[in-house]
């Protein structure tokens, strides 16, 4: 071993320590620490902007900031990215500087439910992983994965007797897209899961295996009804190139900026949410 990774070693086992020792140092003060997961800075914002002394975490190699709230509580954040495979990549490395009495996720998602309106949020009660059949690739053939029930929906709940549209319901974390209102009926009627995303399941999985409780509260950004997120779904039976001429014949900038209109009140929604839970 050289001496540059002798030196890299040292440097990471000193800053892992000093990590350690601040937050060994909430523990013993009786201070719970939350830790909030999200795919977009733009949803992180909504909580960050109200809290203290936000600083980036100096350890890791993902995007990590440690606050205290209004109250002084500690609390930290972590921007997943989105997708399962980023979103997980970088959750495995954040446990390796933190052991958080609460994983927290948090952002928009897309309501099943019909019900459902912009801006609803929704505690969620269980998140399950599904994908199409490998061998039978259509909407006829769905695999779902075991659930994983969440904690802490009625502390979430409580948020909601101040005014704000908060319900129960389950979620569905999906690999891709979804944004067809057929294939969003399809999945209301057979799983009954309120909203889908593209996460909650595969870090839930991440929290649950290192026994850290985990909660997640999402808002919705796009209807049950809503087809505009369609040209930036997956589609088995369309070629790369196919799919490419599908999106740019729907016009993605359209798309985009319907969905950003609908983002701002639901980042606002989800904002209030923070000023009364923390």
């Amino acid at each position: 071993m050289g001496i540059v990774q002798i030196v890299d070693g040292l440097t990471r086992d000193f800053a892992l320590r000093m990590l350690t020792r601040i937050f060994h140092n909430y523990e013993v003060s009786g201070l719970a620490m939350i830790f909030i997961a999200a795919a977009l800075e733009e949803e992180l914002k909504t909580c960050t902007e109200l809290c203290r002394e936000v600083r980036r975490m100096p350890g890791p190699d993902v995007p990590m900031w440690q606050a205290r709230t209004a109250k002084g509580d500690p609390i930290a954040f972590l921007r997943t990215g989105v997708g399962p495979e980023k979103s997980t990549a970088r959750i495995r490395k954040a446990f390796d500087w933190i052991d958080p009495d609460l994983m927290l996720i948090a952002g928009y998602a897309g309501a099943l439910d019909p019900d459902l309106k912009i801006g609803d949020l929704v505690a969620v009660t269980n998140a399950t992983a599904f994908r199409l059949n490998e061998k039978h690739p259509d909407w006829n053939h769905i695999e779902a994965d075991t659930p994983f029930d969440l904690a802490s929906v009625d502390a979430l709940m409580n948020a909601g007797t101040t005014g704000l549209s908060i319900f129960k319901g389950s979620i569905l974390s999906s690999r891709h897209v979804l944004g067809n209102p057929e294939h969003k009926n399809l999945l209301f009627r057979r799983f009954q899961a309120s909203v889908v995303d593209m996460e909650t399941a595969f870090l839930a999985r991440e929290a649950v295996a290192r026994k850290i409780p985990v909660s997640a509260l999402r808002v919705i950004s796009d209807t049950a009804r809503d087809s505009f997120l369609e040209p930036f779904e997956y589609d088995p039976d369309l070629k790369l190139a196919d799919r490419a001429r599908k999106l740019l014949r729907t016009g993605p900038v359209n798309s985009w900026r319907e969905w950003k209109n609908r983002a701002a009140t639901a980042r606002a929604a989800l904002r209030r949410f923070w000023e009364i839970y923390l």
